[in-house]
């Protein structure tokens, strides 16, 4: 069970019903539930429902015609949009922010912030398997659609699998096919998520005004070996990224949204 689960209720519901919209289960057009039967549904109350429902309305994905009901904007896909999935229960599948997005079509940049050789660190040790003493590689980018910013990522790695890192032009080739050729590319990985608010760093980086939401995910990625090769910090701006969760079960239901 990741750090998902404990994200508030209505969340959990946006992120259920907002899948069911992208998959079309619900088709662009059609009524969904009443929060009445969602509520029943899911165990919960109507207005932690009502509160999921009003999120998706913000982002254009439903519409309410008064006295009829809830239904699925017939311009679901908002193309303006990025849409994606992260399983955050298959822990075999690893697609990295490049490949997601190339496979969709999306060209994607990096701007290297910075890449430094980090030694005695405690905290990224630990998060590598290493002793206290191993050196950490650091790696810290912006990630960009043509010329608007939409991630920022801290990737740490451990010296020992990628010993040449620090002379890698990574502006221009992908970590994960840097990480490949080193026999050492993420196999396994472990994920979490929250929603935060920008702060200072992330707003400016990001070019966006703080306080907006932002996705926070964590990735520990590990080799087919079983070795921790990666340990990422991302951050992305909620309002240009449009995420699916696949889940392994919501409020006790065994279902996969």
């Amino acid at each position: 069970m990741t750090d998902l689960f404990h994200a508030p209720l209505y969340i959990q519901i946006e992120n259920a019903l907002e899948k069911k919209i992208l998959n079309k289960e619900f088709l662009p057009g059609a009524k969904i539930p009443s929060e009445r039967d969602l509520a029943k549904k899911y165990g919960i109350n109507r207005m932690t429902v009502k509160k999921a429902v009003d999120s998706l309305k913000k982002k254009g994905l439903l519409t309410r015609k008064q006295g009829s009901g809830t239904y699925v904007t017939s311009n679901s896909k908002d193309k303006s949009g990025i849409y994606f999935n992260l399983s955050f229960t298959d822990k075999n599948e690893n697609l990295g922010i490049s490949e997601l997005l190339t496979k969709k079509g999306i060209k994607l940049y990096n701007d290297v912030l910075g890449e430094e050789i980090i030694s005695n660190n405690l905290f990224f040790n630990d998060k590598l398997k290493q002793s206290k003493k191993d050196k950490v590689f650091a790696l810290h980018r912006i990630r960009r659609i043509k010329n608007k910013p939409f991630a920022i990522e801290y990737n740490y790695l451990p010296i020992s699998f990628f010993p040449d890192a620090k002379q890698i032009d990574f502006k221009n080739i992908s970590l994960y096919d840097y990480m490949e050729s080193k026999q050492h590319r993420p196999i396994k990985v472990s994920q979490s998520m929250q929603v935060i608010p920008a702060e200072d760093k992330e707003a400016r980086l990001l070019k966006i005004k703080k306080g907006i939401p932002l996705y926070y995910i964590i990735y520990h990625g590990f080799d087919k070996q079983g070795n921790a090769v990666e340990y990422t910090e991302s951050y992305l701006i909620t309002d240009k990224v449009n995420l699916q969760f696949t889940l392994g079960g919501i409020l006790g239901e065994r279902e996969t949204y």
